[in-house]
């Protein structure tokens, strides 16, 4: 798998990974996330923020990185670490193999910026995917209920979200940083 950045061209397939990601979320009766703009999606390709990931020539998911996230981690944000947001999936890609590519690639990327590690943050109520994640080697640090923030998108305001750190020292132990999973990553995009 290759993880490259998103360009214009990918937006249809884009748009479908984040509708996939959307049904996931309502069978799942958890929070779902809105309908982005074809402005928001493309002001984020621009920027280069949107990353495509690829197995041969399928595109089998997406994901967005921010180099610093101090809406939601408050306090806590330092400019240490690289923020993973959005995964999302094609609808026809098992999922096998798609989280440790991201991984891999953000832990390169930490490297090249020498930034301490990765951060994510998913729905407080996800133990599925939070014990996931702890299983690849990130720490939950704690859960929180954000605010009206005006930098952040209202479906955030008043959601628990869930904190979870995962130090660059840990990739450059004796245990690699991801490496594929018996099973696939448990179906859901937050």
């Amino acid at each position: 798998m290759r993880v490259e950045p998103a360009t214009r061209a990918d937006l249809e397939e884009i748009r479908a990974a984040y509708a996939s990601a959307r049904a996931i979320q309502v069978a799942q009766q958890a929070p779902v996330w809105p309908e982005f703009t074809e402005a928001s999606t493309l002001a984020e390709i621009a920027s280069g923020n949107l990353f495509r990931v690829f197995d041969d020539a399928a595109l089998v998911g997406v994901f967005s990185v921010a180099y610093e996230d101090p809406a939601i981690w408050g306090d806590d944000e330092r400019g240490a670490h690289i923020y993973l947001h959005r995964f999302a999936r094609a609808a026809t890609y098992p999922g096998r193999g798609l989280v440790s590519a991201v991984l891999n690639w953000a832990v390169a990327r930490c490297e090249e910026l020498a930034r301490e590690g990765l951060r994510l943050d998913t729905w407080a109520n996800n133990d599925a995917l939070i014990a996931y994640y702890e299983k690849l080697g990130f720490t939950l640090l704690e859960k929180r209920r954000m605010g009206n923030d005006p930098r952040l998108s209202p479906h955030y305001h008043g959601l628990e979200l869930a904190l979870l750190e995962r130090p660059l020292t840990f990739a450059t132990a004796s245990t690699p940083l991801a490496t594929p999973s018996p099973t696939p990553a448990p179906k859901s995009s937050r």
